[in-house]
């Protein structure tokens, strides 16, 4: 074999292998409910607890999922917004940026099984400023 050849078959071979870290998006489709709540009223002092219900759905790229989240109020849901999460293999979770003039947070989400866990942080300083715990409905 050529040392091209064999370059070829390490670079396909780790490509493969990426793709196996990598979970397929389905893992995350779906409705899931459960709490979202505030860990550092410092940093957050607005942060309110509350009870959410997130839409998993495709995303708009390949291996994306876009996660619409909600909140309930007085027994209604009312949107909080969307977004948009790739997986991070190097962090080994589902992760999205989001920006406003206000405020700018990095969301990082792992699933395990039926149980979906995750935070909101802070950014530039990375504070946790929530804590989030739901279960996916059947």
């Amino acid at each position: 074999m050529t040392a091209s050849l064999i370059g070829l078959v390490m670079v396909i071979a780790a490509a493969q292998g990426a793709a196996v870290d990598a979970p397929a998006p389905a893992q995350l489709i779906g409705t899931w409910r459960g709490t979202s709540t505030c860990t550092d009223r410092v940093a957050a002092p607005a942060c309110r607890d509350e009870t959410v219900v997130y839409e998993f759905t495709a995303g708009s790229r390949g291996g994306s999922v876009r996660w619409k989240a909600d909140k309930i109020v007085a027994g209604k849901r009312e949107p909080m917004g969307e977004l948009e999460l790739a997986y991070d293999a190097g962090e080994a979770c589902w992760k999205a940026e989001f920006s406003s003039p206000a405020v700018k947070t990095v969301w990082r989400l792992v699933v395990n099984g039926d149980r979906l866990t995750g935070s909101g942080r802070l950014l530039p300083g990375n504070q946790v400023i929530r804590r989030i715990e739901v279960r996916r409905e059947r």
